[in-house]
């Protein structure tokens, strides 16, 4: 399914530019380091032959662990022509980086922050050969993460509504995903997806198709299931799961990283109060009731830290009302909020202060980010 994007030409050329003037300059996101290491023998990747080629040991390499994995289903990727129901795709991902994969796929693709272009996209072919190179990408990805919004392109997390066989039926063709955060309310949320584990009285727009291709709005509700047999062969990914906590979080993360980089582009004082409310919490949707994922993912997710004296950390989740505990998202951590223009990053801690301080878990997310990052203004400490 091809798109066209009347405004993308101009962005394209000049990232394409940026990418090959830049090329011998020093690396600026985690998939350049690794290119490098690649490319002078300091690592190496494996390739598995259980079908999943380079993938596992790609991630390894990256530090991504496969209990991240979700799985989008409709065709609406780079390779939608691999892309069903029965074959899901999957991603994987960290605060900086994700990956996806389609079972037979040709290709790898992946998307990271970057320090100075703001994101930066690569492909792996997945043929088995000596040396596996990651080739950096501009028109072919941003067809798509260049809808995000005019300003810059993003990372994605869409709505959309699928057929049977996973074909996306689109309401408005000129704007076809429906993007979604934590600002949603669930029962808007995960058309195309799966979506596993638990969620007490929680309806969504998960695990389901569209019975009647004359109404394909007409969704029956989705519910999380613990099960995902009998949808797909689960050797097909590297984890039998698509777990509700890591898509809720890999739906947090996105939405930071997209109105970070709107911002750093082009600064307002609503759009920094935007970014300041999205990682205060104040905008975020209650859970309806407790939620738990069904894979490792929460542990170790948590266990990532950094954790102060009194071991707490902005990792940890809550999971009964809310996604995390403390009120301070862990993207602060992330190069996409280091990447942030030095005058903005001034404002924007001062507001997340002045929007913390008032209450005792706001208190308790200023002394843990105190204790663990450095170079916080003075009056934080």
């Amino acid at each position: 399914m091809r798109r066209t994007v009347w405004l993308l030409p101009p962005l394209i050329g000049v990232l394409a530019w940026a990418a090959s003037s830049r090329a011998d300059e020093a690396p600026t996101n985690a998939v350049a380091v690794l290119e490098e290491k690649l490319e002078s023998g300091k690592v190496t990747l494996k390739y598995a032959d259980d079908g999943h080629g380079w993938l596992e040991s790609l991630l390894a390499a990256l530090n991504i662990s496969p209990d991240t994995q979700v799985l989008p289903f409709t065709r609406s990727s780079l390779q939608f022509d691999h892309i069903n129901p029965k074959a899901p795709r999957a991603v994987y991902f960290n605060d900086d980086v994700a990956v996806g994969a389609v079972h037979d796929g040709g290709l790898i693709e992946i998307i990271a922050n970057d320090r100075r272009d703001g994101l930066a996209f690569y492909t792996l072919d997945t043929k088995d050969v000596v040396k596996p190179r990651l080739q950096r990408e501009a028109q072919r990805c941003l067809s798509c993460h260049g809808m995000v919004n005019t300003l810059a392109p993003g990372w994605i997390v869409a709505n959309i509504t699928p057929t049977a066989d996973g074909t996306p039926v689109f309401a408005d063709p000129a704007h076809p995903f429906d993007f979604t955060d934590q600002t949603r309310p669930f029962v808007q949320r995960w058309g195309g997806w799966y979506v596993t584990g638990s969620s007490d009285g929680m309806i969504h727009r998960g695990n389901v198709t569209a019975p009647d291709i004359n109404n394909p709005f007409d969704l029956p509700e989705g519910r999380t299931i613990l099960d995902l047999s009998g949808h797909f062969d689960p050797k097909e990914t590297l984890r039998p799961t698509s777990d509700i906590v890591a898509l809720m979080t890999l739906e947090h993360q996105t939405g930071f990283i997209d109105r970070a980089a709107a911002l750093n582009v082009r600064y307002s004082d609503a759009g920094l109060d935007d970014l300041v409310t999205y990682m205060t919490f104040g905008d975020e949707v209650k859970l309806p009731g407790p939620v738990s994922g069904n894979s490792g993912f929460a542990t170790q997710f948590s266990a990532r830290g950094p954790r102060d004296a009194k071991g707490r950390s902005l990792r940890d989740f809550d999971l009964k009302v809310r996604l995390l505990r403390y009120p301070l998202s862990y993207m602060v951590y992330s190069s996409a909020f280091d990447a942030l223009k030095p005058d903005i990053k001034e404002k924007l801690w001062r507001r997340l202060y002045d929007a913390l301080k008032g209450s005792d878990q706001g208190r308790e997310a200023i002394a843990i980010l105190a204790a663990t990052k450095r170079g916080l203004p003075d009056y934080w400490k």
